[in-house]
């Protein structure tokens, strides 16, 4: 740092000299940086090369652009100068070198436009801190960033797939801000952007059949992107025809089988990866009003989420990502009865030992094998209410709402809590 803070310092100077020390201090710098993980330095050293190095990123014929956003993209990392990583003009900077501009979105990935990318999305991630939803805003306003982001993204087989994560990653950033009508157009660029989104899950879940190793790694990341940032668009624009859009898309990412060799592979052949980008795009259908699409969803591959989920609810209290197959699940079977029957037969055969009268204990041990029903029924006594109630639910669902079948299939220790919590005690034969 004191090299570099020294080079910048000094008055600039209109000669090759200057430009190779600053050259120089950058690479040490950068090199440092990279090593020790990130070291922390004076909030005032910091303050002072950012404000040299916004300009240099800017002056792409210096030859020094690359470095100083990398540089601004590694200091952006230690939690200091953040005054000056909110400011509007860095934002709108760091979005010129990445490739933006009133005029649309520069073509090509170049090493400027990459580490630029990375520090954009790192500032938006700073302003967010500071201000809330509203950290993208002169992203929209100044540069038209929501409708050039979804030009470049509607036609993914011809932008690198590195480009393609890293834009998901600044239109989710983008997502989170409100439609506004009085933004020249915004409400449009946002329902166009989300419509992208939306179809690049379905795009990645067709890519990845017979992707390699580092490929899909990036697909998988390009898809819990587009399905975070569609999450937030389907609640704010509430469009049905979005929300069915949606469901296909959906529908068509749970199709995609598991590899077991793939990166981050349990023990037991998991493909943990994708199973979080399915669990990402899932939640879609969760936001759409009223479960719409749901009866596109192939219950088989839903259902098949929740047995890592439910086995590790006492290991990851709080983790609320089981609620989303679950839910998915119930809508499943809410909107379609014939669903919810072969549900019923599939989770709880008519000839499994449910226990007696009153159900099965819940505070027996379940070992690795058993079966997803009895994995179920555990946790309608579970002290987490709100998995609980979810658990409840989807159960109650996939017995049709009949309440003589959900005590059959659970026991009256096991319903009768949520059967009271709904008023429908009495109900039971």
């Amino acid at each position: 740092m004191d090299a570099l803070l020294a080079a910048v310092s000094e008055q600039p100077a209109a000669d090759i000299v200057q430009v190779n020390r600053i050259g120089a201090a950058l690479s040490t710098f950068i090199a440092q940086q990279q090593t020790d993980g990130g070291r922390q330095h004076p909030a005032t050293q910091v303050q002072v090369v950012v404000r040299a190095l916004i300009p240099l990123m800017q002056d792409e014929a210096s030859g020094l652009a690359s470095d100083a956003a990398l540089a601004l993209r590694l200091l952006s990392r230690t939690g200091t100068a953040t005054e000056d990583f909110c400011d509007e003009s860095f934002l709108l900077s760091a979005g010129r070198a990445a490739g933006l501009s009133e005029l649309g979105l520069a073509s090509g990935w170049s090493h400027l436009a990459r580490e630029a990318s990375i520090l954009l999305n790192n500032i938006l991630v700073i302003r967010g801190n500071a201000f809330g939803v509203g950290a993208a805003l002169p992203l929209r306003s100044e540069l038209r960033a929501e409708e050039h982001i979804a030009a470049a993204l509607s036609t993914p087989d011809a932008v690198p797939l590195g480009q393609l994560v890293a834009w998901s990653r600044i239109a989710f950033r983008l997502t989170l801000l409100p439609p506004a009508a009085d933004q020249g157009g915004a409400v449009g660029a946002s329902a166009r952007l989300a419509r992208v989104l939306l179809r690049l899950v379905g795009w990645v879940a067709k890519e990845l059949h017979g992707a390699e190793r580092a490929a899909r790694t990036q697909l998988l990341c390009l898809c819990e992107n587009a399905a975070r940032s569609g999450f937030n668009c389907l609640r704010s624009l509430g469009d049905a025809a979005l929300a069915a859009s949606a469901a296909e898309q959906v529908a068509a990412m749970l199709a995609v089988e598991p590899v077991a060799d793939a990166p981050s592979a349990t023990p037991a052949g998991e493909d943990a990866p994708l199973r979080e980008a399915q669990l990402a795009a899932l939640q879609l259908v969760v936001a759409a009003p009223g479960g719409g699409g749901a009866t596109c969803l192939p219950w088989r591959a839903v259902v098949s989420l929740l047995p890592p989920l439910l086995r590790g609810v006492s290991e990851r209290p709080g983790d609320r990502r089981l609620l989303v197959p679950l839910l998915a699940a119930q809508r499943v079977a809410e909107a379609d009865k014939a669903a919810a029957a072969e549900m019923r037969e599939a989770l709880f055969p008519e000839a499994e030992d449910g226990g007696g009268v009153m159900g099965r204990d819940p505070n027996a041990p379940l070992g690795e094998s058993a079966p997803l029903g009895a994995l179920l029924v555990q946790q309608l006594c579970s002290s987490d209410t709100i998995v609980k109630r979810a658990v409840g639910e989807m159960v109650l669902a996939v017995c049709g709402g009949d309440v003589d079948e959900f005590v059959g299939v659970a026991g009256v220790g096991n319903s009768a809590g949520l059967l009271a919590e709904k008023g429908l005690l009495g109900a039971a034969a």
